[in-house]
């Protein structure tokens, strides 16, 4: 689980400066943390980095297709073939 977390907290850095889809999905990824403080710990530094990492367009499709596609989920993302397919692995 630890590396979910590490995962997690990356990427919430690296996609919550998208704009508002970004940071939904964002949201999305905190909300799979094991307790309340640590999806509040998530989602601060999600909000954090939105203000450090510039908008891009082509950020913001990829997060809004990764919301329509709900393709990171919590149940995807306890496995490696689900955190590749969100986008916060590699294959």
């Amino acid at each position: 689980m630890k590396p979910l977390l590490l995962a997690l907290s990356m990427t919430t850095l690296c996609l919550a400066g998208c704009g508002d889809a970004c940071l939904s999905l964002a949201q999305q990824i905190c909300s799979c943390q094991l307790d309340q403080p640590s999806v509040d710990a998530c989602n601060q530094r999600a909000q954090e980095a939105q203000a450090i990492f510039p908008e891009r367009k082509p950020d913001q499709q990829f997060c809004q297709h990764q919301l329509d596609a709900k393709a990171c989920d919590c149940n995807k993302l306890d496995t490696a073939e689900g955190r590749v397919g969100c986008g916060i692995a590699y294959p």
